[in-house]
């Protein structure tokens, strides 16, 4: 089963601690079934931030994984965070990608 988390951050302001904990987490995380983890910053508004989680696993866990868990418990001190899981009902590439 694929399945995604998407964690959003809204800061009040700018700031470089909340992107550096994101693609701290990008980097140094290695859970089984992890397959992508992308790290995005809002285009028109500054100080808001979304990590995405795909996973490959047998069934999804319908609160989250442990890694994503463990990230929103840190950005709450940065300001107001989303949290949401999607099971994935179809993907398709374009041209073969």
């Amino acid at each position: 089963m694929k399945w995604q988390e998407i964690i959003v951050l809204r800061t009040a302001v700018m700031a470089d601690q909340p992107i550096h904990l994101l693609k701290h987490a990008a980097g140094s995380s290695l859970a089984p079934g992890l397959k992508e983890i992308s790290v995005c910053s809002h285009a028109s508004i500054p100080g808001d931030f979304a990590i995405t989680l795909l996973w490959e696993t047998e069934k999804s866990k319908p609160w989250g994984s442990d890694l994503a868990i463990g990230l929103v418990q840190e950005l709450k001190n940065l300001g107001l965070v989303d949290h949401s899981i999607w099971i994935i009902q179809q993907r398709r590439a374009k041209n073969g990608e």
